[in-house]
């Protein structure tokens, strides 16, 4: 395989990954969040100001709704058009994405992928009630299991299907750092009494990444602040903590030339997981250190991006336009 058929079709890859990650994981975290809400008393002031916080879009969705109620941000995560994270919108790279690729990835890969899209745009389109927005979120979850099991039974794993993975793990490691940043912040620790409700919280979390049985069986304590982040951001066993996404990462990319830079990039990110006593961490403290995490995310992602997407050939510089390109803000 040349490098300009991987600059060209890389970063596609790559996306797909991102896209379809993020599609799950922003379905999962407002189901979860709901339910949340429901077995928490109403003085807990938690509210849906911090699924908007987790995406880092504060300002954006000020400037479009003001009012943050449970309509609001609802349709800003979900289905709103003018906001280029939702869950619609991601779904929509995540198909254009899977179209372009269609030589590379199972024919029924994107079939499904397109599938998926279809249903969410009609299941999650306004106006929304509770229980149709439930039933479409569990549906995503599904769909994208689904994908990733079929890809990874039947696409060949080569250059394009570690691209793919590295875009996955890439995005469910950011998610983490999010969901255990947001569930340490500033709603919780303003709230009187919280911590008869600590139980509450910390297994919503677990729950929001697919971790609460994986929790309960390997680690054997019970669910309080510091075991949980340490399982969630350094257990290598757990597929959605961080430490095990870096090091799928790192694997995918032993299989890639030319490495070094985002190679250094992923060992650097590991060596401050392994330094960092996280169970140690609190307020300021651990907000930091997950803002340091979220920053080592983002120097991954330019090492992978400035050594293979941004890539030309020295005699021929490739023309027209890659895929979209979404980064979060804040």
């Amino acid at each position: 395989m040349t490098a300009h058929t991987l600059s060209s079709t890389a970063e596609r890859a790559y996306w797909l990954g991102r896209y379809l990650e993020r599609s799950e994981t922003t379905a999962r975290l407002i189901a979860v969040h709901a339910n949340l809400l429901m077995d928490l008393p109403k003085r807990i002031p938690l509210g849906w100001r911090p699924l908007v916080e987790i995406t880092g879009n504060l300002t954006l969705f000020g400037e479009l709704f003001g009012e943050v109620t449970e309509r609001t941000v609802c349709r800003f995560l979900i289905n709103d058009p003018r906001h280029s994270g939702s869950l619609l919108s991601s779904l929509s790279w995540a198909r254009e994405n899977a179209r372009t690729l269609r030589g590379i990835i199972p024919k029924h890969a994107f079939e499904y992928v397109n599938e998926m899209h279809l249903e969410a745009r009609d299941g999650l389109s306004e106006p929304l009630s509770r229980s149709r927005r439930f039933e479409g979120l569990s549906r995503i979850g599904e769909h994208v299991q689904r994908i990733d099991g079929f890809m990874s039974a039947n696409m060949m794993h080569d250059a394009h299907w570690r691209f793919l993975r590295i875009g996955q793990f890439i995005e469910r490691a950011d998610m983490t750092t999010r969901v255990i940043d947001v569930a340490t912040g500033s709603a919780w620790q303003s709230a009187t009494g919280l911590e008869v409700f600590a139980d509450i919280q910390w297994r919503s979390v677990l729950r929001s990444l697919y971790a609460q049985h994986s929790y309960n069986t390997s680690v054997g304590e019970p669910i309080t602040q510091g075991p949980v982040i340490h399982f969630l951001l350094n257990h290598r066993g757990l597929p959605r903590s961080v430490a095990y996404g870096l090091n799928s990462v790192r694997n995918s990319l032993r299989g890639l030339p030319r490495n070094e830079l985002p190679m250094r990039a992923v060992n650097r990110m590991l060596r401050q997981l392994g330094q960092t006593a996280v169970q140690g961490l609190g307020g300021a403290e651990l907000s930091a250190y997950l803002d340091q995490c979220q920053i080592g995310l983002s120097e991954i992602h330019d090492a992978v991006r400035q050594t293979y997407f941004d890539f030309r050939p020295r005699q021929r510089r490739a023309s027209g336009a890659g895929p979209a390109r979404t980064t979060r803000t804040g």
